[in-house]
């Protein structure tokens, strides 16, 4: 079972990335304890077998040792998940949730859509995620589905 982290982390990308980069584990971990990262190569073989996934920080410090943008560190999952949004841009739930005026629990139930976003804070939610407020609409309205009854939506 794999740990907290980036959900939507890939350990098949982690692993070609390294390859390609002839890397051994223990030195992609030596290069992201250069960036900050708290890893060892033990580390990096549990995210590679999916038995763990790092934090953002960690999964930022991977990517930039390997010199790809972390996207490249990611499942490609549905291009418009509110989650793999907000990992593009950077964001940990807390933050962005703090940006936005509500609780991490709230921002979390969003990105499951098993609650929606104010209307008033679409402009700042896209704004701080890249992305057009059109994008960020189709995201909420892919992620809520049929979940929310038609009054909370």
């Amino acid at each position: 079972m794999a740990s907290r982290g980036v959900p939507a982390f890939s350990a098949a990308a982690l692993r070609r990335l390294r390859t390609k980069a002839s890397l051994s584990q223990d030195e992609l971990a030596a290069l992201a304890r250069g960036r900050g990262a708290r890893v060892a190569g033990t580390h990096i073989c549990l995210y590679e077998q999916g038995r763990r996934k790092p934090q953002l920080p960690t999964a930022q410090a991977l990517a930039d040792s390997l010199r790809v943008p972390l996207k490249s560190l990611l499942s490609t999952g549905k291009p418009d998940d509110v989650q793999r949004l907000r990992l593009l841009a950077g964001w940990s739930q807390r933050a962005l949730a703090h940006r936005l005026g509500v609780a991490q629990a709230r921002w979390s139930r969003i990105e499951r859509g098993l609650a929606s976003l104010d209307e008033s804070k679409f402009r700042l939610a896209a704004e701080l995620l890249k992305v057009t407020v059109e994008q960020l609409l189709r995201s909420l309205d892919a992620a809520t589905g049929s979940r929310l009854p038609r009054g909370r939506r």
